[in-house]
């Protein structure tokens, strides 16, 4: 081979090796496929999302998880003595606008657009149910979970608290108090506490603990000591997070409805109207908005919806 040949071969060699460092060094490789996640969200190895930290979040009133805890209220759990479920309106309309807490939880928890139609039909939207990192397109897939459930907060204080403060606690759409899963966890979780269960997705724990945290931090709800146990555990490791504000909360007066001689029927255990007879309509008491549970022997809830009186 003559030397001019020599030189050509040679400078051909040193020119695809400088290609093929350019490509290993300064390509991305796109064998592997990139999980899309909304704006504002990176996206995570079980292809569920992660709020990105952003300049509002890192706030003054951050403080670590540790710290966080050290805001509950550790006492014995109470029990379920006098609960009902529906003392505690839920899935209402508070803003009006057509749509009920449960749809609004939908709309805001969706990874992506949803159309709202007529009546709040929602069309379109994909959701993950962190608690088992299941996701669908179907949103009769999934039901809304109480982080902290209606039974949980009655034993942790919310037996005490008014009408009122029920309502906005089972209708509260802050960070985290409601969220969108599969019928399955919301079932198996129930009313339990962090102490007996947990998502089976451990990368959904933080979220989950500092949720629980913080809805029982804002409503000023109690935690039994299994339960901060528990809780430390979850949020080891976990990154720091605002201190919620307080939610305002409204003390029931002592209970005088439906007692022994009260002369009060207990269908209406936030206001005092007594039994037929006579036969009572709205029109002839003074009450609107009321708890309805039980019998209703007035029929002061129309619609069945524990909510006496609406008009």
């Amino acid at each position: 081979m003559s030397t001019s040949l020599r030189v050509i071969a040679a400078l051909t060699i040193v020119t695809m090796a400088v290609v093929a460092l350019t490509f290993a060094t300064g390509t991305e490789d796109t064998t592997t496929p990139v999980t899309s996640a909304p704006p504002g969200t990176e996206a995570t190895a079980a292809g569920g999302t992660n709020t990105a930290p952003t300049e509002t979040q890192a706030s003054a009133d951050s403080v670590g998880v540790d710290a966080l805890v050290d805001l509950l209220t550790v006492a014995p759990e109470g029990t379920t003595d006098g609960y009902d479920r529906d003392l505690f309106p839920h899935w209402l309309d508070g803003s009006g606008d057509g749509c009920d807490t449960r749809r609004e939880v939908l709309i805001r928890d969706s990874l992506t657009d949803v159309t709202i139609g007529p009546r709040c039909a929602l069309d379109g939207g994909f959701w993950l149910s962190t608690y088992d990192g299941y996701s669908t397109p179907d949103p009769t897939e999934l039901e809304i979970d109480h982080v902290v459930a209606l039974a949980e907060a009655w034993r942790s204080g919310a037996d005490t608290w008014d009408q009122p403060t029920r309502r906005a606690f089972a209708n509260d759409l802050s960070p985290g108090a409601l969220v969108a899963v599969t019928a399955a966890m919301n079932r198996i979780k129930s009313d339990r506490d962090p102490s007996s269960w947990q998502p089976p997705a451990r990368d959904a724990w933080c979220g989950y603990a500092t949720a629980w945290t913080t809805t029982k931090i804002r409503w000023g709800l109690t935690a039994d000591p299994d339960e901060v146990r528990a809780l430390r555990n979850m949020l080891r490791g976990c990154p720091d997070v605002a201190v919620p504000d307080p939610a305002p909360v409204g003390r029931a007066p002592a209970p005088t409805a439906g007692g022994p001689g009260s002369g009060c029927d207990p269908s209406y255990p936030d206001v005092c109207i007594p039994s037929p007879p006579p036969d009572l309509d709205c029109a002839d008491i003074a009450h609107r908005r009321f708890t309805v549970v039980g019998a209703d022997p007035h029929r002061f809830d129309g619609d069945g919806n524990g909510i006496g009186c609406e008009g």
